[in-house]
């Protein structure tokens, strides 16, 4: 078992394997259980009970580690994606000193400082809503790409087509790791819930053997 169960649930594992193991190899106390109704059909039933928790459990597990992949290949991609767009909006706000409409166009034209006509990137913060930074990145590079004079200026400064292509398919990748990120965190919901509707399910079973079992021991030793 690892981190696909709590430790009361890993509890719960284990005191039901410890009265399934008596069950199964102590004949008085098996006896003494049959008159209970808890016999070799009951027993399977918690049985089958408990490996529908542990096998929940496991997908659990298994869950957890899609969801961390998940997580981890977005933020790799996310990273990508920014470099790539900051390095393009650095290089357009030199080019385009002054320009406002091409500035403007790229989503790159921010206040003035001091009236001295430079021009301030003005883009969305790192950590901004995702929603938002692949909005201004989707449109630095589509006008980047489609404006033929800033496309022009911008292939003998550092960024050809293909380079352009390139960073736009980073925003791309971005927005399908999301999507996997996302689908990764809802199935991560649902094998917990699963998990532990089987859990409740068990719970229920092991309390009445365990009554069960305390009467059917006062009554005599367990040989």
């Amino acid at each position: 078992m690892a981190g696909g169960f709590t430790q009361e649930q890993k509890t719960i594992i284990g005191e039901t394997e410890r009265l399934l193991h008596e069950a199964r190899y102590n004949p008085y106390f098996a006896e003494k259980m049959r008159t209970r109704g808890y016999n070799e059909e009951g027993w399977a039933h918690g049985e089958l009970l408990l490996d529908t928790a542990k096998a929940a459990g496991r997908a659990k597990e298994q869950a957890d580690s899609a969801k961390l992949g998940a997580t981890n290949a977005y933020e790799r991609q996310r990273e990508q994606a920014w470099q790539e767009s900051s390095a393009l909006a650095r290089t357009c706000v030199v080019l385009f000193q002054g320009q406002t409409d091409r500035l403007n166009a790229l989503g790159l034209h921010g206040r003035r400082r001091d009236g001295n006509g430079t021009s301030r990137i003005a883009k969305p913060r790192k950590t901004a809503n995702l929603d938002l930074v692949v909005a201004w990145q989707r449109n630095l590079f589509e006008v980047a790409q489609n404006q033929t004079e800033i496309a022009a200026a911008l292939a003998t400064n550092g960024f050809p087509a293909e380079a352009l292509a390139q960073g736009a398919g980073k925003v791309e990748g971005l927005v399908r790791a999301n999507n996997v990120q996302e689908q990764a965190k809802a199935a991560l919901v649902q094998r917990r819930k699963e998990r532990d509707a089987a859990f409740k399910v068990l719970m229920q079973w092991l309390r009445c053997v365990k009554q069960a079992a305390e009467l059917a021991k006062q009554e005599g030793p367990v040989v």
